[in-house]
């Protein structure tokens, strides 16, 4: 059982994820990514820095017939993502990793993944506001971690013609687009998010092929309905199947 300081906390569709009370939660990013990433039976999938280990779980539920690996820098919040997956029952499918995604390749292996996944830090350090929380700090902000430092090491993590699945700042994906092409990454799909109807995008997801590929402009994910509720095709992001035999 988590400590007093921890949380259990049901996803929906199934499944329980471990946080702090006070430290790092996870948030909408991480479900939209994880109904993002076109995850299919017989991946070899790598979560870059999996923080509690909810898009790991939640991909392990929608696909039954992958395995994954999530790697997380910081002691504590590793250690909430293996009692995750231990509470999950899919140990057998998500191993969690402690260590640093600058070094993934070497930590991995290069060439060995099918599917990446990653909520990475959004603000470049020096800019947006910097949470005391040292685990806040480190997952919010790129002091451990750049975005060139992501697809430098998913360049070399991926198998020719696999893929990155990525939630970012949409004011940022002039530069993915930059740094992804000059790695050999090509875009594959690019869905943009919006809090609500008529606002501007303020997420980006990002489909991210090693090799060539047409890019896909997807339709616009509007997060809040007319009425201020969930709308339709972001609920639908919320529903996963159950867990296969075994799983």
């Amino acid at each position: 059982m988590p400590d007093r300081g921890e949380t259990v906390d049901d996803l929906w569709g199934g499944g329980r994820v471990i946080q702090a009370r006070q430290g790092y939660r996870f948030s909408l990013d991480a479900v939209l990514l994880a109904s993002f990433a076109g995850v299919r039976a017989g991946d070899m999938v790598a979560d870059l820095g999996a923080g509690c280990g909810v898009v790991s779980i939640l991909l392990a539920r929608r696909e039954p017939a992958c395995r994954i690996v999530a790697l997380e820098i910081q002691p504590a919040m590793c250690d909430r993502a293996r009692r995750s997956v231990l509470l999950n029952g899919l140990q057998q499918r998500v191993t969690v990793v402690e260590g640093d995604v600058r070094r993934a390749s070497a930590l991995l292996g290069a060439g060995r993944f099918d599917l990446l996944v990653s909520n990475p830090p959004y603000w470049p350090a020096g800019s947006g506001k910097l949470p005391r929380a040292p685990e806040l700090a480190l997952a919010r902000h790129e002091l451990a971690l750049t975005l060139g430092d992501l697809l430098a090491q998913a360049a070399l993590l991926l198998r020719p013609g696999g893929r990155l699945a990525l939630v970012h700042r949409a004011a940022r994906l002039p530069e993915i687009v930059r740094l992804a092409h000059a790695l050999g990454l090509s875009l594959a799909r690019v869905r943009m998010v919006a809090p609500r109807p008529g606002a501007p995008p303020n997420l980006v997801l990002v489909e991210a092929k090693r090799g060539p590929a047409a890019t896909e402009e997807l339709p616009l994910l509007v997060v809040y309905g007319e009425e201020g509720r969930y709308s339709d095709e972001l609920l639908e992001c919320y529903l996963l199947p159950e867990p296969g035999p075994g799983g």
